[in-house]
């Protein structure tokens, strides 16, 4: 008998994203048992359990969990409540897949690192970009550069979005210029530009970014301009490397191209394997990763501890820090 899985949270992330990769995981690991789905809406709940094959649907975390004992549990919450269900979880020892961000804030997240940490409670953090394959290409690329990283800027562009908080999106731009640039963020400062005729909360937001490793970066999230898009530029010595995550304008599957002295010796595009789009945003990989690691009794990757300061800025952006030590964490 392979892992007996539970799922708390039905939206839309786990019905497009997580729960195909649980469809392909299980093809592969046919011993694989999707023990109970929760959400507080039954009928989502329902209809989750009846298209991903999960044998029972709920609306009470608890009692799923007390009923089910399952060996894992991925949290695929609104980040508001992620901290509060997670809490009970890894106070149970029950290896914890959470969705992003962990907690909407520093203490919120140290609070569940501390837990885990004395339960000594196996747990992954989803932060996807982390385990999206252009993206981890990208990574293994720079890795084996002998020339340090001398700037990097990532962008985060959105269409419309005009939600209340940004912040818990634009996480993604914040943890994912830092993985690339292989340090922690030494030294940050924020700038901010409102649009006249929208709500307060609806800005441009700019990280002016010194690393511990020397490297420099700029991280800019726009979150109601002309198109949806993510990607980054990182300049090395004599290298150049151009990364597009997400565009559904000039290369809607994305693409990692590579130019020294002025000509491409790199050209990778996300669906050159042929992979869907839950595969090619790394739902598949930190599922895959996380699930073969508890099943072999492996501490997962991207614990806890890993999001601290992420998570920091993101509450630095949420409340329009004007800048930040960010290494004080």
């Amino acid at each position: 008998m392979g892992l007996k899985i539970c799922v708390i949270g039905c939206g839309w992330a786990a019905d497009a994203m997580h729960g195909p990769a649980y469809l392909k995981y299980k093809a592969e690991n046919p011993g694989i048992l999707f023990a109970g789905c929760c959400d507080t809406d039954i009928a989502r709940a329902e209809a989750f359990r009846e298209k991903f094959g999960f044998e029972r649907s709920y609306t009470d975390s608890h009692a799923m969990i007390f009923e089910q004992k399952p060996d894992a549990v991925s949290l695929l919450t609104p980040p508001e409540y992620t901290a509060q269900l997670a809490a009970p979880i890894l106070e149970a020892g029950i290896p914890l897949l959470l969705e992003k961000p962990p907690g909407m804030t520093l203490n919120d997240v140290l609070r569940l690192a501390g837990i885990a940490r004395r339960k000594n409670t196996p747990h992954k953090v989803a932060f996807n970009r982390r385990h999206a394959p252009l993206i981890r290409k990208l990574k293994e690329l720079l890795e084996d550069e002998p020339e340090p990283i001398r700037n990097l800027r990532y962008s985060m562009l959105r269409v419309s979005r005009l939600d209340a908080d940004f912040s818990t999106t634009a996480i993604h731009a914040i943890d994912t210029a830092r993985f690339l640039a292989g340090a922690d963020y030494e030294d940050v400062r924020f700038a901010y530009a409102g649009y006249p005729g929208l709500e307060k909360n609806v800005v441009d937001m700019r990280m002016e970014c010194a690393m511990a490793n020397g490297s420099h970066v700029t991280v800019d999230i726009c979150p109601v301009v002309g198109v949806n898009a993510e990607g980054a530029e990182i300049n090395i010595r004599n290298k150049t490397f151009f990364l597009d995550f997400i565009s559904n304008a000039i290369n809607p599957d994305g693409r990692l191209t590579v130019f020294k002295d002025g000509q491409v010796v790199f050209d990778m595009t996300g669906s050159a394997d042929g992979s869907e789009r839950f595969e090619r945003e790394g739902f598949y990989w930190e599922n895959k990763t996380f699930f073969d690691d508890v099943s072999a009794g492996r501490a997962p990757s991207c614990d806890l501890s890993s999001a601290v300061q992420s998570v920091m800025l993101a509450e630095c952006i949420r409340n329009r820090a004007d800048n930040n030590k960010a290494n004080r964490a």
